[in-house]
This record gives C-alpha cells, structure tokens and sequence, in this order.
C-alpha cells in the first residue's frame, strides 16, 4: 500500500510538473469519474490501483462492471480498496444519466470484442452506449489497449503473429486506430495510471496531452549531479526539467521513487 501511495504522488507531482513546463493550464476541480470494467485480464490490475487512487481523491467514482467482468474478477478485488458504488450492467441498465453526468470514463480492460463493436459505432450493450454516448457529449475517454492488441497481452496469449493473418492482423489494429480517431485515449497497462493522473487536472475541453507532447529542448551535455546526495529522491530531480541528461557519480543511488520519477520525466541518467 505504501509503495502504491508513494507511486500515485510521484505521478501526480511529474503531470503537473509537465503540464506547467509545457504551459499548459491546470484545473484540479473535481470530476465525476466512471470505470467501466470489461472482460480482458490485461489492465486489471492497473484499473484496482485506478480505482484505489479515485477512492482517496476528491473525485467522485462510480465502478460498471459488465457480466463478464464480474464472472472473472468479482466485486471483492474492487472493495478491498474503497469502491463503494458498483453497478452491474445488465442489458437493461439504462447508462444515459451515466453519459451525461461523466467528466471521465476509463476503460482499463478494454477487450477484442468491445474494441470491435465500439470501432463499428454500435451501441448494444450498456457499456458501449457509455463509451460512445461520452464522445458524442464530448467528454474524455482513457483505455487501456494491451487486452484488445493483437501485439499485446491478448495476442500473446493466443499465439498470435503478424504473418499469421496479415488481414485480420491489420483489421484488429485498425479498429483501434478508429476508436482513436473517435477520440478515444489509448494507452499501455503501464501508463495507464500517469496519464490518468495527466488527465484528472486537464481543463474540461481540452485534449489531454502525454509526456510526447512536453516542448523539445535541443541537446545538451550531462549536467553534472555534485549537488546531489548520495541517495538520490523523487523530491531532489524535482527541479530538473524533462529530457535533462544527467550524469551521476558511482555513489550515488536512486530510490525506486526517484527512479519512476526520472522516467516520467525522460531524464537521461548517465552513470560515469
């Protein structure tokens, strides 16, 4: 628990750090958060410690799970970190008030078939017509990708090859290309949590922007790192501003805090 905390302020302190180095504004308001969770594995674990984060926020959550969903996880793994409003979605739960209260709608374990009925603008199942009815009312949407990729966790575990049917292979990441054309955030398991962390202080409106989108710098040499201690800290690379190159002497160590921070903000450690 207190590695996750320690992780969740790391994000928090690196995207607004971004966000005010790339000149963006920031609105820490409250939002109206819901996870819709599906049927993929990959992505689950990111959307607890999602749900986890929200829970100790001053958001609003509200956690949809579809039937499958609450077939392979159950509602246990979510309660165990503070989810107290769960909605099981059944056919004829009407989502519509969902759609219009939502300032975000994440969907950590997006799968093949949701991808695909969502790529095709159907609006079938409760958890679809959430999704789509918030991009049509303009509001965000953050997926996580790997379970609904033929080259990621899904695919892995199918055996899947791009040589094997270059066809079908090309249709699956094509569909994922159309949900990011209707506006739909994808990201990896990996940097789910960073970019929700981006996207929570986002002015309503305007399109979130990920760490790709930090204004360039043009290279420079190592800074030297004398002024550091030994043990190096999250709060001691604060100052330092994205892409920095910095070189560390043998004795100086980053704690893993440090280090997650030194990778959000593309740091370029050069160890002598």
């Amino acid at each position: 628990m207190e590695r996750a905390m320690d992780e969740a302020i790391v994000d928090k302190v690196a995207a607004r750090l971004l966000a005010r180095l790339a000149g963006r504004p920031i609105d820490t308001g409250r939002r109206e958060v819901f996870v819709v969770f599906t049927g993929a594995v990959s992505g689950f674990a990111a959307g607890r410690e999602a749900v986890g984060r929200l829970v100790r926020s001053h958001h609003t959550l509200t956690v949809l799970m579809t039937p499958s969903a609450k077939h392979i996880f159950g509602e246990g793994p979510l309660r165990q970190v503070g989810a107290a409003a769960i909605v099981d979605l059944q056919p004829w739960t009407d989502v519509s008030d969902f759609t219009r209260r939502a300032d975000l709608v994440l969907v950590p374990t997006l799968t093949m078939n949701t991808a695909a009925r969502l790529a095709l603008g159907l609006m079938d199942s409760p958890a679809t017509t959430l999704v789509l009815g918030a991009l049509l009312a303009g509001k965000s949407v953050l997926a996580v990708r790997d379970g609904a990729d033929p080259a990621g966790k899904r695919g892995e575990a199918l055996g899947a090859v791009p040589e094997g049917s270059p066809a079908l292979w090309a249709l699956l990441a094509d569909r994922l290309a159309t949900l990011e054309s209707f506006g739909v955030r994808l990201t990896s398991k990996a940097d789910f949590l960073f970019t929700l962390e981006q996207m929570l202080i986002t002015p309503p409106g305007l399109g979130p922007s990920g760490p790709s989108a930090a204004p360039t710098r043009p290279a420079s040499p190592p800074r030297a790192a004398d002024g550091l201690p030994s043990i190096v800290t999250a709060s001691d690379l604060m100052d330092y501003a994205p892409g920095t190159a910095l070189r560390l002497g043998p004795g100086h160590r980053l704690t893993p805090q440090a280090a997650d921070l030194a990778v959000k903000l593309r740091l370029k450690l050069d160890r002598a």
